[in-house]
Formats: C-alpha cells, sequence, structure tokens
C-alpha cells in the first residue's frame, strides 16, 4: 500500500509546481528603444502577476521603476531610483491620499496628495491600452518623475493606422483645464494586443528634441 503521508506529500509537490508553473507564465520582458536627439538607450520592462496583482518593473540605465497595480490596471503603488541623482521614492494610495516618502535628489522627501477620484496610472503606456479599449476618452492622475508632483490628464483616442499589416491606434495624452496647451504626447496601441508599441512626445521648451520609444 502506498504511504498516506507520501500521498500528502506528493499532492503538496504538485500544488508548488504548479503555483511556479503559473507564475512563470504571466511573467514576460519586453524592450523598447529610445531616441531623444543624439541620445540613445535601452528600455526593459518586466510584467508579472502574482496575488491577483500585476507587477511591472521597468529599467533605463540608472532609472528604475517598479509598480504595483490591481487586476484592471489601476496603480497602487510606485518605487522610483536612480543612483545618478540620488533619488529612491515610494509611492503608495490608501483610501484616496498618495503618500511619498524617501530622498529626492539628495534631499529628504515626504508628501501627501488628495486624489481627485480619478485612476492613478502611472506607468501611461503599460496602463492606457487596457484602459483605454472601447473608451473614446477618459481622466486620470500621473506623478511627474522629475518634480513629484500630482497632475491630472486626459487621455483622447484618435486615428486608428495601419503599420505594416498592424492596426494601432494613436491615443493623444495631455493635461487639462488651462494647462492642457502645455503639454501633449502621442502613445501608439496595437490594437489586438492592447500593448503600448510607440511614444512621440516633447518633454521641454520650444527647441527641445522630440522624444521617441519603439518597441523592438
Amino acid at each position: 500500500m502506498i504511504d498516506k503521508n507520501e500521498i500528502v506529500k506528493l499532492k503538496r509537490l504538485i500544488f508548488i509546481l504548479l503555483t511556479l508553473l503559473s507564475y512563470q507564465a504571466y511573467s514576460q520582458t519586453i524592450e523598447y528603444n529610445y531616441f531623444c536627439g543624439t541620445e540613445k538607450s535601452v528600455i526593459r520592462w518586466t510584467e508579472s502577476k502574482k496575488d491577483n496583482h500585476i507587477y511591472l518593473k521597468t529599467v533605463q540605465g540608472n532609472e528604475i521603476h517598479s509598480y504595483g497595480m490591481t487586476l484592471s490596471y489601476k496603480t497602487l503603488s510606485w518605487e522610483y531610483s536612480n543612483l545618478a541623482e540620488n533619488t529612491d521614492i515610494k509611492v503608495v494610495l490608501e483610501n484616496g491620499i498618495y503618500k511619498m516618502t524617501g530622498v529626492f535628489k539628495s534631499k529628504t522627501f515626504s508628501k501627501t496628495y488628495t486624489s481627485k477620484g480619478y485612476p492613478w496610472y502611472q506607468n501611461i503606456g503599460f496602463n492606457l491600452g487596457y484602459s483605454m479599449k472601447e473608451k473614446s476618452n477618459f481622466k486620470f492622475e500621473c506623478i511627474r518623475p522629475d518634480n513629484l508632483k500630482l497632475y491630472e490628464m486626459q487621455a483622447d483616442a484618435k486615428e486608428i493606422i495601419n503599420n505594416n499589416g498592424t492596426q494601432e491606434q494613436r491615443i493623444n495624452i495631455h493635461l487639462t483645464g488651462m494647462l492642457a496647451k502645455f503639454f501633449g504626447s502621442d502613445y501608439y496601441i496595437d490594437c489586438s494586443t492592447r500593448r503600448f508599441v510607440k511614444y512621440k512626445g516633447v518633454h521641454g521648451p520650444p527647441g527641445t528634441p522630440e522624444t521617441i520609444i519603439t518597441i523592438k
């Protein structure tokens, strides 16, 4: 006869293996090319799903961003570090309050913001494709990494283009209200996979080179 204890151990082992396989099935890495003037680099995105949450880690040179999200792609937490700028910040959203702590450009930083009730989409490219499906526009909140200020933003669905056989939708992102004219950029989403594939925008005053990000 087979020992009952051995059966229990075998069942536990099978459960652990299935859990690990399930985790691996929901982990993937995507790379993007970054261009701005003469500057070129690669951005690496690693996405995983665990405990009914989505996690995303992006690495570009010294910049590392880690995001925790719900299964509906709403941001719950964000960690940002940049060794070159001596920055290490953590932000969590709890009960409608953004709580920021850490070090920002060599200075101790602590601040809170009150949400207006819009969803928090910190990595716009990642969040946008899934959130924009079957919508023409919507508002959301986002924190700028260079000044750690919270902004209300709007996404507007634009035309669908054919890029070598792939249907891609252009989505314009801009600030709201009187600030709308001061910032605007375009994200391109693969209509079939809802994956972010391209970005175009200018980060600075007139004369600043356009930033372009494309999937590899």
